[in-house]
């Protein structure tokens, strides 16, 4: 026992200081980060910004022929001087900036061992304990059916994630740095702490795993259709929807009908409101399934003006890179001593 879990600790050592063995490789880390710009799976890939830049100009055309805006221009609509020069902005730039290079020196690292330990141990349990097979083939409907699934499923995850980082006490302090953002403005998407993401990486290993052991042996032009720019067309048409303007100033509804399936952008700039009609609402990130079936969805009509941040002001606790990253931890450990003095 004392063997295994020393090796564990040597892997898990191994995995987070990868990029830290040799010169070479800690330029190699270095090196990837320019590539999230043509990288499709990651959401700053350039379609996904472009598609929101231009959905933001279409957004301005209608709002001066309906009169709904004052701005003289298309930069002055899209990128206000009072947003995109306001204190919380500036911190979301550096914050992104140092977080984008902790990513490819260590969390990505880390996440990517999360995924191979959770699929390893799927595939003892699964293939080698239960005997059960992947399949050498699907039919296209097949294929598609089961993606759908899998990403209901990851869908559903990560509502029950989100609604559990608003109302637990100690994951809160770590999902409340995404919260303290002041104004929305594309860069705020990125003020997540590193302990958020882990969170949502182990509680979606299982779904990766289980769709890598289903398709693992679908190889070639049986899954092709499914796929743009080796990313399913899913995810790929998904972050063509105005993905960056989640966090932003724009107001973009997806009208009536297409709001009672997607989540839009206004449905989440009102999840960032502290208005108390919108707090603690719309939790989904892809679809409204989940907000509907539980009883926390807030479906957007006229736009609205809102108020983001944490209620209370608290948000002046995280005005620094620094605070961002280490005031969770101290208010994690505050609130475990208070549910251990509860206890008691």
């Amino acid at each position: 026992m004392i063997e295994r879990i020393s090796w564990f600790f040597e892997r898990v050592w191994e995995t987070v200081f990868a990029s830290f063995h040799s010169w070479a490789s800690f330029q190699e880390a270095l090196e990837r980060i320019p590539l999230v710009f043509v990288n499709f799976t990651n959401g700053l890939a350039w379609p996904y910004l472009l598609s929101s830049l231009v959905l933001a100009w279409l957004l301005y055309l209608v709002a001066l022929r309906q009169g709904g805006t004052t701005a003289t221009s298309f930069r002055e609509y899209a990128f206000p001087a009072h947003i995109y020069r306001h204190p919380s902005t500036l911190l979301d730039l550096r914050f992104m900036a140092v977080d984008l290079v902790l990513n490819f020196l260590m969390w990505i690292p880390v996440f990517s061992g999360v995924g191979l330990l959770t699929a390893k141990i799927l595939s003892a349990v699964v293939i080698q304990r239960m005997g059960w097979e992947p399949p050498g083939s699907m039919t296209p409907a097949t294929i598609a059916v089961a993606t759908m699934g899998f990403l209901l499923l990851s869908d559903l995850i990560n509502y029950w994630a989100h609604v559990w980082l608003h109302r637990n006490p100690v994951l809160w302090s770590f999902h409340q740095v995404h919260h303290s953002a002041e104004v929305l403005t594309p860069a705020a998407a990125f003020r997540v702490h590193p302990v958020e993401n882990l969170i949502t990486v182990v509680l979606q290993a299982p779904v990766v795993g289980l769709s890598a052991l289903l398709f693992q042996n679908v190889l070639g032009r049986d899954r092709q259709f499914m796929m743009i720019f080796g990313v399913s067309i899913f995810g790929f048409v998904y972050g063509l929807l105005g993905t960056h303007l989640r966090h932003s100033h724009i107001w973009m509804s997806y009208g009536p009908w297409l709001n009672r399936l997607v989540m839009s952008p206004a449905h989440h700039q009102l999840h960032h409101s502290i208005d108390p009609r919108h707090w603690n609402k719309n939790f989904g990130v892809k679809f409204t399934l989940w907000d509907a079936l539980f009883g926390t969805l807030y479906a957007p009509g006229k736009p609205e003006v809102l108020r983001v941040g944490i209620p209370g002001g608290e948000s002046q606790e995280f005005a620094t890179v620094s605070k961002l990253y280490g005031t969770p931890f101290v208010s994690a450990v505050r609130g475990v001593t208070r549910l251990l003095e509860r206890r008691v």
